[in-house]
């Protein structure tokens, strides 16, 4: 799968349905992943999966959209969106992963907030 393939893929997981959500971060995500950003360190699926529904509940109806993703050798950047449920941007932002031998995401850094009317 490619980076921009995966990014995308990852991107909807945020406000997929919990079941859903766990198959999807098995596939996205390597045995031993872990993720962080300006308030969390999280090591596993399960915990990012936890994460993922607390989201979910302090953001309902939020989602990513991935707008660039750029990659070389094994590691890649997705440049996103947070949108909420009636489409407006509360939220730019951007994310580094180092991928697995399998080209999963390994280990993944969110960078936020960024102010609307700047590039990454």
């Amino acid at each position: 799968m490619s980076a921009e393939a995966l990014w995308q893929r990852y991107g909807k997981i945020w406000s997929s349905e919990p079941a859903r959500r766990k198959s999807e971060l098995r596939e996205c995500l390597a045995d031993d992943a872990t993720y962080c950003d300006p308030g969390s360190e999280l090591s596993g699926r399960e915990a990012l999966s936890d994460y993922m529904g607390s989201f979910q509940e302090q953001v309902p109806g939020g989602r990513f959209e991935i707008l660039q993703v750029i990659d070389h050798h094994d590691r890649s950047l997705a440049r996103w969106a947070l949108v909420n449920g009636e489409g407006a941007t509360l939220q730019l932002g951007a994310s580094f992963a180092t991928h697995d031998a399998q080209g999963r995401l390994k280990a993944i850094s969110g960078f936020f907030p960024l102010a609307a009317s700047e590039t990454v």
